[in-house]
């Protein structure tokens, strides 16, 4: 299935609402899903200005952090940390009960 592009105008909140749905069935997983739409429309922003491209990404930090778990597999959040001046989820890895 090809992946939707962002309308004209289109802000990433209504793009996720849009193209999530339509590569959960492909992928079977909401967490990969949303990172590809994510993707796809930050490289369709790309010329914005670079404070414009961080909000953006700060904006689908907290979206994923709403919806899913914002860590990968086999890492669990603890807590947040700072990064670039930014407050973003800190992931370390699951530790296995001795």
């Amino acid at each position: 299935m090809p992946i939707p592009q962002p309308n004209k105008n289109e802000n990433q909140s209504d793009f996720l609402k849009r193209c999530t749905p339509a590569l959960y069935p492909e992928y079977n997983d909401q967490r990969q899903a949303v990172a590809i739409c994510i993707d796809t429309y930050e490289k369709a922003n790309m010329n914005l200005s670079t404070a414009d491209r961080v909000a953006i990404k700060m904006r689908s930090i907290s979206l994923l952090a709403e919806n899913e778990d914002p860590c990968w597999e086999g890492y669990e959040q603890y807590g947040t940390k700072d990064v670039d001046g930014k407050e973003v989820p800190n992931c370390i890895p699951i530790q296995e009960p001795k």
